[in-house]
This record gives C-alpha cells, structure tokens and sequence, in this order.
C-alpha cells in the first residue's frame, strides 16, 4: 500500500501534474492582460484604417521585393556545385518566386 501511494504522489508521477497546473494558472495571469492588448485593435486611433492600410500596402511592397531579389538571385547564382540548394530546382523556385513577388506587388498596388 505504501509503495502505491509513493508511486501516485511521488516526484517523478507528480511532474505532468504540476506541468498542467503551472500552463492552466499561466493561461489565466495572462488573458487579463493580452484581453486590454487585442481589444482595440479594431479601433485603435483615429485614422486607424488609412494607417494600417498603408501599412499593408509597404508590407506586401517589401514581401514583393525579397521574393524578387530571391528569383533573380535563383537566376543569376552558379548552378554548377550539386551542392547548392538550387542546384536542380532553380528554374522552379525562380518561377514561383517571380509570381509570388508579382502577387504581392499587385496586392501592394490594389491597397
């Protein structure tokens, strides 16, 4: 009897037990807290909407850019070491990268 009871509430049995109470007492100090932080995202200041739309528009501008740079850099770089990563695929990830950067700069134009 007693090893069963040192076996249920010994160190090593309690360890996912203390685990799963120190995450759930985590969750509920931290949700007050981020409650105040996503509540005004919506509304937010004045003028929120012209800022954030212009804030989307340089996002997807700069995401268009380095997917690019990236097509180019698939281009231009030596394709002659099998050791490179885009020794075999560098006409596919140019390609996606191109139209993934021809996306976004047309997202980045519409905002």
């Amino acid at each position: 009897m007693r090893h069963e009871m040192t076996r249920l509430f010994g160190t090593a049995a309690s360890a996912p037990w203390l685990g799963l109470i120190s995450c759930v007492l985590l969750l509920f100090i931290a949700d007050p807290a981020l409650a105040n932080k996503f509540e005004t995202i919506g509304g937010g200041f004045s003028g929120s909407s012209g800022f954030k739309r212009e804030w989307l528009q340089k996002f997807a501008f700069v995401v268009g850019g380095i997917c690019a740079v990236g097509a180019l850099l698939a281009v231009v770089i030596p394709h002659n070491n099998p050791l490179y990563l885009n020794y075999n695929n560098w006409k596919s990830s140019a390609i996606i990268l191109a139209i993934l950067a021809t996306f976004f700069v047309v997202i980045g134009l519409f905002l």
